[in-house]
């Protein structure tokens, strides 16, 4: 091989094109290494290495298509059809003698693609094993230290929640759940943790393909949750309900749409009824912008409200929402539709960055919270004075309504010792008006006895002996009355005062009705027929209505 040759290649590595009858290929450069274009279905190549020492090299294509690398006779096969840890698939890792020559056959897959109907042109790379370990250390040690800080962040806010139980605490948790699962699919972590062989290709008119695996599913759901946690985050600790309804109502309707955003595109293209990632890359960086403005201005808008803790989250907010606006910005100019082929530190940036502010605001919402339950305590102290002022109140008229059922109770006592009383004496009554009316029976035999003894013998001394127990009936009424104005005081005067004009049977007959004795009963205390009760009745109303 001549001299000019060899120089006008990598001094490490010699790339010689052998063009076979199936065989067109271009040579490039990356990074000062040559790189092979292939325009067929196959192609061999020969590597030489002039020194001494074995050079290793990962060798892969610039399309994700899966294809076979045959080496001295054995076959490799690599792609995203082949289950492997790597966090890039389809690498094969290659080792090239010293002072010798290595002859490879390359036969790409292009069944998948063939149906697009597009020519695919992709490029053989070869880099150094050294610089690619190097860049895969780098990426590992600012993956696991940002995913660390996550869940030690993570532990400390779930800590805080059961303490606190507050729903900032939660919805910052979903975001650094969505932050860890973000940064691992960002770096072409999560193939490396879930070996498994999900894929979808897309081609493009101008050659390029495109590919949704896991890697970018996770992609949109980290993505998703994070800016799910950040805005129901934002709503909570803001109290945008009840303080800015319609930044709240903004914050909700944004939240909805990209969601749906989201969502879709990764059913369509999992599914594999329509290819929409690639299409909605730029606008999904879009969106996250305008989401990111829209947290950023609702905070501003809280701040000068005067909002309780808006000025600490404002700038908390402040410097993440840059880098991420910043990240999304960046991918929309160099119109990088795959997020794997950047290999930026910004969202591990924003990350840090996020973890810093936040423990500020979290800071500030616990003294918040101490504050708010100084105040509660307070007033529960002041509702416990007022509960041992009530309940003293309340015992005060416990031991009134004590003594107003004991008086009750004495005066139901007196009551049923005068209604006993007053049955008593009615029972006395009647039992006078039945010796009234024994006397009456007697006076009624007397007076039968003076007809018959008149007509016998006129002027006999029985007669007398008649009227003298005549008298002793009256005072027998005397006797009733005076019992009957110990049950009624006053109920005779009372009724002649009211009614002058009676007569003394008539307050007699009148006092028998008060009593409710019967018309017969009457008729035989006064010895008369009942008719004349009736009637003698009758004129006491019309006497008692006319006066």
């Amino acid at each position: 091989m001549p001299s000019g040759v060899a120089n006008h290649f990598s001094p490490i590595l010699l790339l010689f094109v052998t063009l076979g009858v199936r065989a067109q290929s271009k040579i490039h450069y990356l990074n000062n290494e040559p790189v092979l274009e292939i325009s067929t279905d196959s192609a061999q190549f020969i590597v030489g290495n002039p020194y001494p020492n074995k050079e290793k090299y990962r060798f892969s294509l610039s399309e994700p298509l899966n294809y076979t690398l045959y080496i001295d006779g054995k076959a490799y096969k690599a792609g995203p059809a082949i289950p492997s840890r790597q966090r890039k698939r389809g690498e094969i890792h290659l080792t090239f003698n010293g002072n010798a020559t290595t002859t490879l056959y390359l036969r790409p897959d292009f069944a998948e693609i063939q149906r697009y109907g597009y020519k695919v042109h992709p490029v053989i790379r070869l880099e150094k094993e050294i610089a690619a370990a190097s860049r895969d250390h780098l990426m590992y040690i600012s993956w696991i230290v940002t995913i660390s800080l996550l869940a030690c962040f993570a532990a400390y806010n779930l800590y805080t929640w059961f303490q606190l139980h507050d729903r900032v605490n939660i919805w910052y948790l979903l975001v650094q759940l969505g932050a860890m699962i973000f940064v691992t699919s960002f770096k072409h972590f999560t193939t490396r943790l879930l070996p498994l062989s999900y894929y979808h290709l897309r081609v493009m008119p101008d050659g390029t393909v495109y590919m949704y695996d896991l890697n970018s599913l996770f992609l949109h759901v980290g993505c998703t949750i994070i800016f799910t946690g950040f805005i129901q985050l934002t709503r909570s600790y803001l109290r945008t309900k009840e303080l800015l309804p319609t930044y709240d109502r903004m914050l909700r309707y944004l939240l909805v749409g990209y969601i749906i955003f989201e969502v879709v595109p990764c059913i369509t293209t999992i599914s594999g009824w329509f290819y929409m990632d690639n299409y909605t890359l730029v606008y999904d960086d879009i969106f996250i912008c305008i989401l990111s403005l829209s947290l950023l201005i609702t905070s501003v808008v809280a701040y000068k409200k005067r909002i309780r803790g808006a000025s600490v989250f404002m700038l908390a907010n402040l410097l993440p929402i840059i880098f991420s606006t910043g990240l999304a910005v960046s991918f929309i100019i160099n119109s990088t539709p795959d997020y794997s082929k950047n290999s930026s530190l910004l969202p591990e940036i924003a990350i840090i960055s996020q973890i810093i502010t936040f423990t500020m605001v979290l800071v500030s919402r616990i003294k918040t919270i101490h504050e708010e339950l100084d105040a509660k305590g307070y007033e529960i102290a002041k509702l416990e004075t007022d509960i041992a002022q009530s309940k003293h109140h309340h015992w005060l008229i416990e031991k009134e309504n004590e003594q107003i059922s004991l008086a009750m109770q004495a005066e139901k006592d007196r009551n049923d010792l005068l209604q006993q009383k007053l049955d008593n004496n009615n029972r006395e009554l009647v039992s006078n008006s039945l010796y009234i009316y024994q006397k009456n029976k007697l006076l009624d035999d007397l007076k039968k006895q003076i007809h018959d003894i008149d007509e016998l013998y006129p002027g006999i001394k029985s007669i007398k002996s008649s009227l003298r127990e005549h008298k002793f009936l009256d005072a027998e009424w005397d006797k009733f009355r005076l019992h009957f104005e110990q049950v009624h005081p006053g109920f005779f005067e009372k009724l002649k005062s009211q009614h002058p004009n009676l007569t003394n049977n008539e307050l007699r007959l009148y006092a028998y009705f008060h009593i409710n004795l019967s018309t017969k009963e009457i008729a035989t205390l006064l010895n008369i027929e009942a008719a004349s009760v009736r009637q003698a009745k009758a004129r006491l109303n019309k006497k008692l209505k006319t006066n």
